[in-house]
């Protein structure tokens, strides 16, 4: 499995433009900048996330070592240590910052209406699609965590839990609004979105793209609508 997720990545690398965004899965290091020792240190500690996401997107979380993180991050074992002292550590940072950005991506709405973040949810599949390494990080690792009680699998179940209350949450205002059907079941609905995006993701990873997670995602969104508008 982990052979498809690597080939996908480097497929998706080579398709892009020459602009490189920093979780392209390229052999680039980072050039640590001069400056504070306090500058310095942040710019090692986003180095060692790096080149952790391209690993463990690549090689799984059991399939990584430290030792492969640093010399990836062109640093010393004991420099990464100092700011990770264990690879679970390292794992849920790397975890958390996805989040941070998948959180930011989200809040680009126009307005704080349930409706405006559904509308967003069309475009969604698109921005995973334009960051491969965090999109096969995701499926990489909950795959590996799906059956154990570690620190890593109650931070994705939580994760969905948050999920799924906010696009439910999403969908009972624009139900109560009046937007959609007074039908409409917020929680089912929110589940479904959050399974068909999952799909989507799964079968991109596996097509080497073919599969259109865009495409996708912006026709199911809009078969939601047509669904549940008021009539």
């Amino acid at each position: 499995m982990h052979e498809v997720f690597r080939a996908t990545l480097f497929a998706m690398a080579a398709r892009r433009k020459n602009t490189k965004s920093p979780t392209d899965t390229g052999p680039a290091r980072v050039v640590l900048p001069a400056g504070t020792r306090q500058s310095r240190g942040r710019a090692r500690r986003k180095a060692v996330l790096q080149a952790a996401r391209r690993l463990f997107a690549q090689s799984g979380f059991k399939g990584t070592s430290l030792m492969s993180v640093a010399k990836e991050a062109g640093i010393t074992d004991a420099g990464l240590l100092y700011h990770f002292p264990t690879k679970i550590d390292l794992l849920l940072a790397v975890i958390e910052e996805g989040d941070r950005e998948q959180d930011l991506a989200l809040s680009r709405v126009p307005d704080d209406s349930g409706m405006a973040l559904i509308e967003r949810m069309a475009t969604f599949g698109a921005d995973l699609e334009d960051d491969p390494v965090l999109t096969a990080l995701d499926v990489t690792l909950s795959a590996e965590h799906l059956q154990d009680e570690s620190a890593v699998n109650r931070y994705f179940r939580e994760r969905y839990q948050r999920f799924r209350r906010q696009i439910a949450n999403a969908f009972t205002d624009a139900r109560d609004k009046g937007v959609l059907s007074k039908a409409t079941d917020p929680k089912t609905e929110a589940e479904l979105m959050i399974a068909v995006l999952d799909g989507l993701r799964l079968q991109w990873i596996l097509s080497g793209g073919k599969v259109s997670m865009a495409t996708g995602m912006r026709r199911y969104v809009q078969s939601v609508f047509e669904r549940l508008k008021v009539r």
